[in-house]
């Protein structure tokens, strides 16, 4: 993850910039759910709700959308930005090779690394990693605003979290083994496949290709079998996952209902706690497969990292 660390620090204004949109799109969701319990609260209550509380709810919901707009633009920018850098290094790494090395290179192993974990890394930028780096802004913002509105309600509904966790990063180690095993497989087809198209004519000449085709078709079926043996253990885990991630919700109907009945808590505040237990507990959901795809993540960067020269590195060969 090393390279990963100098990307970020190539762009680290427009890292700490997208950083910056996601927790002001968290603080204003929050200010919103904030204003709504107060108006929940006063409705509850047979008072009349004010014309500014609705003027201000409607600014809140216009700062909310520009939020949202400005936060969707900076962050994909920054991961588009940072998968640019990343294919040129790759350029720039063959650029700067002597004429003899490069003449030596296997052509198919190259293509290989291109098709496979060059452009799996640059899809993962584009898409997963602003959504994980989302997901732990959220996390920590709501967990902590939260604590601070009734820490006894929080840690009893999300208590059961630490066990979703520990059984997060079991799954995730299953999961990201199991999509490890067929992204090898297929890196080995594609590999014998640029092989195959190499040396055509000579497969031609000799009348191989029967013999060929045959040995192709089995790495094509283990790849197969690879792939959809980590969909399967993908959607099985994912799904105990999901089971697991409600325990906090019911949790919440238990205890925070019980405690608006004694009147030990408000209906607005409850709405609170309902709004936002997506962003403490929910994520757990898809967190297995979230964590399985930064762990292949990581290792198609560990694997391309000697191929990649960022631009202020051209003394290296």
């Amino acid at each position: 993850m090393y390279l990963l660390v100098k990307m970020l620090r190539k762009r680290l204004l427009l890292a700490l910039l997208a950083v910056t949109s996601i927790a002001s799109l968290a603080a204003v969701t929050i200010w919103w759910n904030a204003h709504l319990s107060g108006i929940i609260d006063t409705v509850s209550q047979g008072a009349t709700i004010s014309a500014i509380k609705i003027v201000f709810a409607v600014i809140i919901m216009a700062v909310m959308c520009a939020a949202n707009s400005i936060q969707i633009y900076i962050t994909g920018l920054a991961c588009e930005t940072l998968a640019h850098d990343l294919r040129m290094g790759y350029a720039r790494h063959f650029s700067l090779m002597p004429l003899p090395l490069v003449e030596r290179l296997n052509t198919g192993e190259e293509l290989s690394k291109l098709q496979n974990e060059i452009a799996d890394v640059s899809a993962y930028m584009s898409g997963n990693l602003s959504q994980l780096v989302s997901n732990g802004v959220n996390f920590i913002t709501t967990l902590s605003w939260l604590l601070f509105i009734n820490a006894k309600l929080t840690l009893t509904v999300n208590l059961p979290v630490l066990i979703i966790m520990l059984y997060v990063f079991y799954s995730s180690r299953v999961i990201g083994q199991a999509t490890q095993l067929s992204q090898q497989a297929k890196g080995i087809m594609n590999k014998n496949a640029d092989t195959l198209l190499a040396l055509f004519p000579i497969i031609r000449l000799y009348d191989a290709s029967a013999m060929l085709q045959d040995a192709y078709y089995k790495e094509v079926k283990e790849w197969e079998h690879q792939t959809v043996r980590a969909e399967r253990t993908r959607a099985r885990l994912m799904s105990l996952s999901g089971l697991l991630s409600n325990i906090p919700l019911m949790l919440l109907f238990l205890f925070g209902g019980g405690m608006v009945i004694n009147g030990a808590l408000s209906i607005g505040t409850l709405y609170i706690f309902l709004n936002l237990s997506g962003n403490v507990s929910g994520i757990m959901m898809n967190m297995p497969g979230f964590i399985a795809a930064f762990r292949q993540f990581s290792v198609n960067m560990t694997r391309i990292s000697p191929k990649i020269v960022l631009s202020g590195e051209g003394g290296r060969p």
